[in-house]
């Protein structure tokens, strides 16, 4: 654990010269003078050694005691009237100690090692110190305070004097140091400034810019508006030459803010290079005589009669340590080599820093990709920007969220942002947002910007004309993709045409190179949103290249729906990625469009394997409506559009609806014989006949369900039907039979390895056994069953198993805990869709909320159940809900609105033959009568419970209807 102290180092000046003067005897005797000196004048000062060299690395508690000690420590040696004179710095801050084994120490190491980034800083402010001078970091002056001891044989008062800020290598800010000593002169202290080093050196702030004090030689142009951001990269790119680089490239595409980047750099860094830094734009050149006279003018060198190549390398040597920033090197990029490669060649302390939209591949190029703008940095340039072009203006809350949206679809742009800025003079930021499908044309400037990035158009057709026309036909076919794309997608839709090709793989890697693609985690590419219109405008229209136009459109499309609708989405196969749900919306909405039946019926089909996991389940059931209204459909792709949109809906959407959409699907896939299909429509009829309080319907639908599914050797299938059917038997009454086929299913799935349904049977196993009242045989399962489901990235079932834990937690008697797992499973539910869990959680909810005290919140998630509920016509979640709201509203002395919902609520549980929570309903119908003081009509509820339970002869004590029996009972008893 890192704790505060006062770093202390010593050095002596000039030690090496000294040594080679006198040799190395008598150099040996004075270092032990030295030495001597040195250590005894620790424990007085309370200080310790660490680490010795030419000088001592010197660890103090507190800074005074550091202070004293150097000055102490100069004293010393001018009374020993030694030929020499030492320096120190004292820094304040964070260090870990770690001491080393004893065989270590015995072997020759030091006792304690020290780590932490106090450590160089302390160097760097000792670096910077003359001969008897004590300086102090901008944290060890505070820390000092006020001072008040005395030193010295005069007994002198302290004295501290500012030398100013000090840019030091290594140290990412510049910081202000101090100078300590004796006031009255008498000491060896000299307070004056230090000279500046090579790369220790004075700085003042001008403006938003650390400027070096000293004079600095360069072309840099000066900044016209403010900075905003791109601190990371600006970090790394010091600390690329730091470490030696010699070339950096930036790459990004037009509108990135390379150019801005390279130059607050230059700024920034101006004084690390004493041989100046200099600017040369390319962005006219197109020759390698254009590089030369570019390079020239930047280097305010006039070329001559001699080789132009040789006479700059000449003058970038003379130079020494200095920078060359070579902006907008892409259109010349071939000429790298013959140019910049020799200058690296003949100035070897030289740097060089380019921009440019792809890499020069050049030996000893380090590249720095520029991404967008992060969204809180976007948002800032945008408001900065606003706020230069129309003065005064206050952006309200509405114009910010629109800007964080707008940024978003600007892709962080930096170009694309300004532009849009300048607009807010006319239009408001949600006006903008809601144009920026004209983005091309609405992204204009008028202000006097290059040509090349006047608008952000030009700024990408000035990197258009740079692609060769295989890269033209690729990036235009690439802008069908959304969402991104692998290689093998890439290859199975792009056709380049021509009799002999390119690579796919060749193709996209030039495309990365020239900043057009960019390459994701995985993997996985994707094209900026704006690059993607501005690509498929190309590929739409006529003469942009070799074969563009309409009719390339399409074949694109119709190349791209096959590719994705092409895997056959049984369930023997792995579903899609997930990451392509995006291109198979694309794919079906594509195919619709075009009246292709079974090209989206097959997009669908795969999207739906993966839709049903973590939604939005909504969008895709009025997908599968589309697909089913494709004039002329049927077969299989009617089939295909009938069952997705019945089990979408079966999760979203109201229930007569969803039970004709999968009836219309089981018709369907019976008259194909298509068992699979028909065997997963019935299970999902007979859970919805279930719902809405048809049992003897459902319990003949699972029967079919059951038989239709045997012998299919579909074991997610033979698995999704025997949960179905035990969720039933459950809600019946009938708990051993809805055990078995629980515990089959999980066998089952474990067996054949199935790992979605092991999770999907351990989480549904677990609620039941919670339900009944063995939390310790659930606990395990729900473990497991988030464990799969978090493997699987599978949201619905995470979710279901989470909110199932919650009542757990609440059954346990840890609401606090109940309540995390359900508002995060709420949360999940309204993000995919699933309106019928969120309407189960939200009652869940309300019941923690009442256990907290939290009556208002309690009524509030109740209501908003039951609203769910009743929209989706489940009449067995109805009867449900209305239990616990009436039962919350006699509580708060609500009589009558609580019976008026326990009617309600009995006349649906009763329809829908859900035994067990009729049981707790007339529980809570006793009890919201005996508060009422009707004792015949309490007794009577409680008699009627009494008589459930008894021919529900298994329930278990612990179960909830056999904890609220209880409980109704202690409270008659406590009555009489």
């Amino acid at each position: 654990m890192p704790t505060l102290h006062a770093l202390l180092l010593t050095d002596i000046v000039d030690s090496t010269r000294l040594a080679e003067q006198l040799g190395d005897a008598a150099t040996a005797a004075l270092w032990a003078v030295h030495d001597r000196v040195a250590r005894d004048l620790l424990p007085r000062w309370r200080g310790r050694e660490i680490d010795k060299t030419d000088g001592m690395l010197l660890l103090f508690d507190d800074v005074g005691d550091a202070v004293g000690y150097a000055l102490a420590y100069h004293h010393a040696l001018a009374g020993h009237e030694l030929p020499f004179k030492a320096r120190a710095g004292i820094h304040l801050g964070p260090v870990s100690l770690r001491p080393n084994p004893a065989d270590d120490v015995a072997r020759g190491a030091k006792p304690v090692e020290v780590h932490g980034i106090a450590l160089p800083i302390a160097a760097r402010v000792m670096s910077v110190a003359l001969g008897g001078q004590t300086l102090l970091s901008a944290d060890a002056r505070l820390a000092l305070g006020v001072p008040t001891q005395r030193v010295g044989p005069h007994d002198s008062p302290l004295r501290v004097v500012s030398h100013g800020h000090w840019r030091l290598h290594g140290v990412a800010d510049p910081i202000e140091l101090f100078e300590v000593g004796e006031a009255d002169h008498h000491g060896e202290a000299p307070f004056a400034a230090p000279p500046d080093g090579a790369k220790v050196y004075r700085v003042m702030r001008q403006g938003e810019l650390w400027q070096p004090v000293r004079e600095a030689r360069h072309s840099v142009p000066a900044e016209r508006d403010s900075f905003v951001g791109r601190q990371e990269p600006l970090q790394w790119l010091a600390q690329k030459f730091d470490a030696g680089a010699r070339l950096v490239s930036v790459l990004g595409m037009g509108g990135t803010g390379k150019t801005r980047l390279v130059t607050r750099f230059a700024w920034t860094w101006l004084g690390d290079y004493p041989g100046g830094v200099w600017f040369c734009d390319l962005s006219q050149a197109r020759s390698v005589d254009g590089i030369h006279f570019a390079v020239a003018q930047g280097l305010d060198v006039p070329l001559g009669k001699t080789d132009p190549v040789v006479q700059l390398a000449h003058a970038i040597a003379g130079r020494g340590r200095c920078l060359v920033i070579l902006d907008n090197f892409e259109q010349v990029a071939r000429f790298a080599e013959a140019t910049l490669g020799r200058w690296l060649d003949r100035a070897p302390l030289a740097r060089f820093l380019v921009t440019t939209r792809e890499l020069l591949g050049i030996v000893g190029e380090e590249t720095l990709a520029l991404d967008p703008l992060p969204a809180d940095d976007a948002a800032a340039l945008f408001l900065r920007r606003a706020q230069a072009a129309r003065q005064g203006y206050a952006p309200s809350a509405a114009d910010l969220s629109a800007v964080r949206q707008l940024v978003k679809v600007l892709d962080g742009l930096p170009l694309a942002i300004e532009l849009a800025a300048a607009r807010v003079r006319m239009m408001a930021p949600q006006a903008l947002l809601a144009r920026m499908h004209e983005r091309f044309d609405v992204l204009r400037s008028r202000a006097g910007r290059r040509d090349r990035q006047a608008t952000l158009r030009a700024a990408f057709d000035w990197s258009w004309e740079l692609l060769s026309e295989p890269e033209r036909a690729a990036l235009a076919q690439l802008s069908v993709f959304e969402g991104g794309f692998t290689l093998e997608a890439a290859e199975g839709v792009l056709d380049l045409g021509g009799a002999d090709p390119p690579a796919t793989a060749d193709v996209t890697q030039w495309l990365i190179d020239k900043s057009f693609v960019r390459q994701l985690a995985g993997d996985r590419f994707d094209l900026l949103e704006s690059v993607r219109e501005y690509a498929a405008e190309h590929l739409r229209t006529e003469g942009r290249f070799a074969g563009s136009g309409p009719a390339m459109l399409t074949r694109t499309e119709q190349r791209h729906g096959a590719f994705f609708a092409a895997p056959e989405a049984d369930h023997n196969n792995p579903p899609p990625s997930r990451a392509d749900l995006d291109n198979l919306a694309a794919a079906c909405r594509r195919a619709i469009a075009r009246g292709d039946a079974k090209i989206a019926s097959k997009a669908l089909r795969a999207a739906w394997r993966r839709t049903w996991q973590y939604g939005p389940f909504r969008y895709w059931a009025n997908v599968a409506q589309a697909v089913r209204a494709i004039p002329g459909i049927g077969g299989e792709a009617l089939l295909e559009a009938e069952l997705t949109s019945g089990l979408a809906l079966f999760f979203c959407g109201p229930i007569d609806e969803a039970m004709r959409q999968l009836s219309a699907a089981q018709s369907t896939a019976q008259a194909l014989g298509n068992r699979n299909a028909e065997a997963r429509a019935l299970h999902a009829l007979a859970s919805l006949q279930v719902q809405s309080g048809a049992v003897d319907a459902a319990e003949r639908l699972f029967a079919k369900s059951l038989q239709a599914a045997e012998g299919l050797g579909d074991v997610a299938l033979e698995c999704a039907v025997f949960n179905a059917f035990a969720t039933f038997c459950d809600s019946v009454g009938r708990f051993a039979e809805a055990r078995a086929y629980y515990e089959r299913a999980l066998r089952m799935a474990q067996a054949a390895g199935e790992r979605r349904w092991e999770g999907g049977s351990a989480g549904n196993l677990a609620q039941f056994l919670n339900g009944q009242g063995k939390s310790a045989e659930a606990r395990p399962l729900f473990a497991q069953a988030i464990a799969i489901a978090r493997e699987m990235g599978d949201r619905q079932w995470e979710a279901n198993a989470r909110c199932n834990l919650g009542l757990l937690h609440f059954a346990e008697g840890r609401p606090g805990e109940a309540r995390t797992e359900l508002e995060a499973t709420l949360s999940t539910a309204l993000e995919l869709g699933h309106v019928r869990l969120s309407s189960i959680v939200q009652c869940n909810l309300g019941l923690v909320a009442e256990a907290l005290d939290q009556a208002a919140a309690a009524r509030s998630y109740h209501e908003s159940a039951l609203a769910i509920a009743r929209d989706l016509g489940d009449r067995r979640s109805e009867g449900q809900f209305l239990t616990y709201l009436g039962r919350l509203h006699a509580r708060q002395g609500r009589t009558d609105e609580g019976r008026t919902c326990l009617d309600l609520g009995e006349t649906r549980l009763r329809a829908a033959s859900d035994r067990v929570s009729l049981g707790i309903l007339l529980c809570a119908r006793a009890e919201t009568e005996h508060r009422a003081l009707n004792a015949a009509a309490a007794e009577l509820a409680l008699a009627q419970a009494s008589a459930l339970a008894d021919e529900l002869s298994d329930v278990d004590p612990n179960s909830e209807f056999g904890q609220a029996l209880a409980q109704t009972r202690q409270l008659f008893r406590a009555m009489v």
